[in-house]
């Protein structure tokens, strides 16, 4: 009998190639592995770059937003409203009944206003609660509201952060006003060590959150929370009115 055809030197070399396989076999696993790791890296790259790109151009598309509000706020406040000014009092010499004077002083109020909710004066220095209450103070006298406020941890928010917050707290009684067609609103503000809390209620006609799109209000509202890392929610039904709840996380958000 040959030696080839001994059963040990058959098994011997059936062993071999089966070990040869194995490991030929882990390697391409090893290799096929190494390759799906890479490609999801890849991805995962790609993705982180895509969504700091979209980051970036949010940031630079709000901040640009806000240098324009600031220069129109500028302009109406130093220009606009000066020369209503000198108008005023011209006419008031002139005019002895005072109506053309009423009715610029009709315009200057509310260039002031709009200036005002472009850009809110002493900024700086008011803080969040004093921002909401001074916003507030003009609805007051078309419907009902109920603020109320649980500052629970004294927190200093920036300035980006005050501008944001109230740029979407606007766009939100807009809404309202435009479409809600409430008498009533609450609004609940909760500061603790790290959330603030925004909830605003009314009690308007309300609508089918199933039909309704998506209008340029909301995606106004999306945006800004977005930039702010923070979170929100909008809940109604037909006629029984609108709740918008907003979670931001300000341990983050501080100077």
């Amino acid at each position: 009998m040959e030696e080839w055809q001994n059963p040990e030197t058959i098994t011997l070399w059936v062993i071999i190639a089966v070990v040869f396989l194995l490991i030929l076999l882990g390697f391409i696993v090893l290799l096929v592995r190494a390759m799906f790791q890479k490609i999801v890296r890849t991805k995962i790259a790609e993705s982180k770059a895509k969504l700091e790109y979209q980051q970036n151009l949010l940031d630079a598309t709000i901040k640009t937003q806000e240098k324009e509000r600031k220069r129109i706020a500028s302009d109406l406040h130093d220009e606009l409203i000066s020369k209503l000014t000198v108008l005023k009092m011209q006419e008031q010499v002139k005019n002895e009944n005072g109506v053309s004077a009423n009715l610029v002083n009709d315009c200057i109020s509310i260039a002031r206003r709009i200036s005002h909710d472009l850009s809110p004066p002493l900024l700086e220095f008011m803080s969040l609660d004093e921002l909401i209450k001074d916003l507030l103070n003009p609805w007051q006298e078309l419907m009902k509201i109920d603020y109320r406020e649980d500052l629970r941890f004294d927190r200093e928010h920036s300035n980006e952060f005050k501008i944001q917050f109230i740029r979407i707290f606007q766009e939100v009684m807009t809404n309202m006003s435009k479409y809600a067609k409430a008498s009533q609103i609450n609004v609940h503000i909760r500061q603790s060590a790290d959330k603030l809390i925004l909830l605003i209620k009314d009690n308007g006609v309300g609508f089918d959150m199933t039909t309704k799109k998506k209008g340029l209000g909301l995606q106004n509202i999306e945006t800004r929370v977005q930039f702010l890392n923070g979170r929100f929610r909008i809940n109604s039904r037909l006629n029984e009115g609108t709740s918008s709840l907003f979670i931001f996380n300000t341990k983050s958000l501080v100077e």
